[in-house]
């Protein structure tokens, strides 16, 4: 009798760990369904060496980013215009994209 009776906790005890591993699955799933807010700068090309691209905002603020971060088919050359996108949380090292502004 007290088999059974330990038997059946365990299993009840089985079954309520498996429908919250399913909620909690289901949960990530949606979380990372969730689109990130990116902030985006506008900078002019100024110079470019072997290892990346310095820039410079119409307020006059500059970048330097690495050749290794930017993934666009088309080159840069300088005075274009590029579109960098960041994290909102990440401002420094949350670099996400850059795109040539036309």
């Amino acid at each position: 009798m007290m088999k059974v009776f330990i038997l059946s906790l365990l299993t009840i005890l089985l079954g309520v760990l498996i429908y919250i591993n399913i909620s909690l699955n289901q949960a990530k799933t949606v979380s990372n369904q969730v689109d990130k807010e990116y902030i985006t700068h506008s900078y002019t090309i100024t110079k470019i060496d072997r290892t990346g691209y310095y820039g410079k905002a119409d307020d006059g603020q500059s970048i330097y980013i690495k050749k290794e971060n930017v993934n666009i088919e088309e080159p840069i050359e300088e005075n274009d215009r590029i579109l960098v996108y960041f994290e909102k949380e990440l401002r420094k090292d949350g670099l996400v994209k850059v795109e040539v502004d036309k």
